[in-house]
């Protein structure tokens, strides 16, 4: 063996060493890339999903504080009603027994003369109580504001309960001061009510006055009454006019960060606030980033490792021509770890009442299942889960509350269901079961959309397993001619072809990745980085004609463009991106040759929608209505023959950024007659 033979050979190793950890290095940069971003997406979806369950919950508690209110209002117009009628021969134990006044909301039903001695009550009291010094008869006093009055939390003198009081002023038909009604609410009774959200230890529930003072607050295990948060945040904001909100702040009452959402109760000067301690909220994710970035720890390790044994296991092949079957087994299994590595890479609910009848549908339901609630409102709950079951794809289990109540009465933690129905379009619900001891709701099913996550799941599954075989067929064919150059002596014509060969499938996987990384982005972004501004068409189309660099033998890029300057709102780097994928497809499938022109058409900015069109045409192949539907799903190709170079995914991420820009996406082809791209974007 020559001295020039051996430099050669010397050369090709260590080029060929060389590439294998440029491409590591890329894959390790792709690897950590992809890690932060799915650690910040997985932060945000964190907060945000907070915030949406915060809203949810702030809503019940809303919702829960006002039907007791009402209720208790109800209460204490009837009683001002009848007192007016009756006077102090009202009965109000004998309107408890009966269950007009409910004792288990209520400490106590009572009423105020109009020299504040409380002469009337549900419940008996020992000797002569004057209350004209409490807040909630004095306000009564100068004059009738038609409002219910809800007090700070106070020791009942009568009840000799802590208790909210409700009152409101009795005034005679001549507008004489007759006295006041109190209905007493017992704080607890929200309180209880919060203990079912299950906030975590520092998560917090409250009922707070306009005034700052919490009538109720519960703090993990801790009831609060008549806690002062005047400065809270909520206060300021609702101020400002604001009535619903999420803000964060470290509480002005016990220092814990926290993130709120707040509602004002309609009609009453009141706001419910709920909100979970920060600490708790960014566990899980902090947990999640650290488990994402061990995964990324350990890919980086086999991307090494991966690296480190190809190298080695090359200078074994050029050391050693007698290992040639043990290097294809090691070329085999470290291309199995690379494709292992590849492959790593608002709720409806229906309430029942004590009789296990239907006592209320949420809308979102509705809109779930396309069941009227008018329809389903009484019916038992044999009957619903008939109801339901109808809507059941062919083949799909059968909505069974009961299996799910045995299921919750034994203990399991994960009594759900999951269903395919056809509603508004075939969906899969995810249904579960929740027990109560309300007196009036018995149970509730919630109802969760995962057909989403489910055709996600099924999408990714398919794009991974595409996505590792392009892979897989360039990096075979730089493994197997690398081999050959390395392991045996061929002629410079040979190697100068080989060399080709591995140079243009490593340039093809370069492009492959480069071209996810691209779709990775956009996806993963969903336009948050593009810079958009006021682009002019003609200067963008001239620009690319000018920098465009045509095949050999081919004519230069035709323009065909309005005199006067056309801008639309668009990200010029992303714009040009995709129109200079679309121009390259038109030189690519037209090896016939013939014009390829692009047009910049504002003839139907009449029409509402505002749109302006780039259109490129060519005269090359064309395609079938089939390969039409299916060109810019990825990897798809329609010249299937091999003899057209591409990966598949420029019209894919085409569609994807024309889409980010609002716009549409057309194409008209036809066998042997051309194509037609049109990109259109609002102006």
């Amino acid at each position: 063996m020559t001295q020039s033979s051996v430099n050669v050979r010397t050369d090709n190793h260590t080029r060929t060493i060389g590439q294998i950890w440029l491409v590591s290095c890329l894959l390790l940069v792709a690897t950590w890339f992809h890690v932060e971003n799915l650690v910040t997406d997985g932060r945000v979806q964190e907060m945000a999903g907070a915030q949406r369950d915060l809203s949810n919950i702030t809503r019940l508690t809303q919702e829960h504080t006002n039907r007791t209110l009402r209720s208790a209002d109800q209460v204490i117009r009837f009683v001002q009603s009848r007192y007016l009628e009756l006077g102090d021969r009202l009965n109000l134990s004998e309107l408890t027994q009966k269950g007009v006044i409910d004792s288990e909301i209520f400490n106590q039903v009572g009423v105020i003369d109009a020299k504040g001695i409380y002469i009337l009550a549900n419940l008996p009291t020992t000797g002569k109580l004057d209350l004209s010094d409490r807040e909630h008869f004095k306000v009564h006093v100068a004059a009738d504001t038609g409002e219910l009055f809800i007090s700070k939390p106070v020791l009942g003198r009568a009840s000799g309960k802590w208790s909210i009081q409700l009152t409101r002023r009795i005034t005679r038909p001549n507008g004489e001061f007759a006295g006041v009604v109190v209905v007493s609410i017992d704080p607890g009774y929200f309180t209880r009510f919060y203990k079912e959200l299950n906030l975590g230890p520092q998560g917090l529930a409250a009922l707070y006055g306009l005034d700052g003072i919490a009538r109720a607050r519960k703090v993990g295990d801790k009831e609060e009454f008549g806690t002062n948060a005047a400065n809270a945040k909520l206060f300021e904001l609702m101020g400002q006019g604001t009535l619903a909100g999420s803000y964060i702040q470290r509480s002005v009452v016990d220092g814990i960060e926290r993130m709120y959402h707040f509602r004002k109760v309609p009609q009453y000067q009141l706001a419910v606030s709920v909100g979970l301690d920060m600490k708790d909220l960014t566990a899980t994710q902090t947990q999640a980033a650290r488990a994402l970035r061990q995964q990324g720890g350990v890919v980086t390790l086999l991307i090494i490792a991966l690296a480190a044994s190809l190298t080695r296991h090359l200078s074994q092949i050029r050391r050693n021509s007698r290992l040639r079957q043990a290097t294809d087994l090691v070329i085999q299994d470290r291309t199995e770890q690379l494709n292992a590595i590849l492959a790593l890479s608002p709720d409806g609910f229906v309430t029942f009442d004590r009789e296990h009848r239907v006592k209320y549908v949420s809308p979102a339901f509705t809109r779930m299942t396309a069941m009227a609630d008018a329809t389903l409102n009484g019916l038992d709950e044999q009957d619903f889960c008939a109801r339901f079951s109808e809507r059941c794809n062919a083949g799909s289990d059968l909505l069974d509350i009961t299996d799910l109540r045995t299921k919750v009465a034994g203990g399991k933690a994960d009594a759900t269901q999951t269903l395919d129905i056809t509603g508004d379009g075939k969906r899969v619900l995810k249904i579960g079961l929740r027990l109560s001891d309300s007196g009036s709701v018995a149970q509730v099913l919630y109802f969760r959309d995962v057909t989403h996550e489910t055709e996600v799941d099924n999408m990714k599954s398919d794009f991974l397993s595409t996505a590792a075989h392009e892979l897989r067929t360039p990096m075979a064919s730089i493994f197997g001619f690398s081999e050959v150059l390395l392991h045996q002596q061929v002629d410079s014509d040979a190697q100068r072809e080989f060399l080709g060969i591995i140079f243009k499938q490593s340039k093809l996987m370069a492009k492959i990745l480069d071209e996810l990384l691209d779709l990775a982005r956009i996806e993963s972004r969903r336009g948050k980085d593009f810079r958009y501004s006021q682009v002019c068409l003609q200067d963008l189309a001239e620009d690319l004609a000018h920098s465009f660099i045509p095949p050999e033998g081919r004519s230069a890029l035709e323009l065909v463009l309005p005199q006067q300057k056309v801008h639309v709102l668009a990200d010029s780097g992303k714009l040009r991106q995709a129109v200079l994928n679309v121009v390259s497809n038109a030189y690519k499938y037209s090896p016939g040759g013939g014009p390829v022109v692009l047009e910049v058409d504002t003839s139907n900015q009449a029409d509402p929608t505002h749109r302006i069109c780039i259109h490129i045409s060519d005269q090359g192949i064309g395609m079938t209505p089939e390969q039409r539907e299916r060109v810019c799903e990825r990897f798809y190709r329609a010249d299937t023959s091999g003899k057209t170079s591409g990966t598949g995914l420029g019209m894919s991420i085409v569609k994807e950024i024309i889409d980010l820009h609002g716009g549409d996406l057309s194409i008209h082809s036809g066998p042997g007659t051309g194509t037609r791209v049109s990109m259109c974007l609002p102006d």
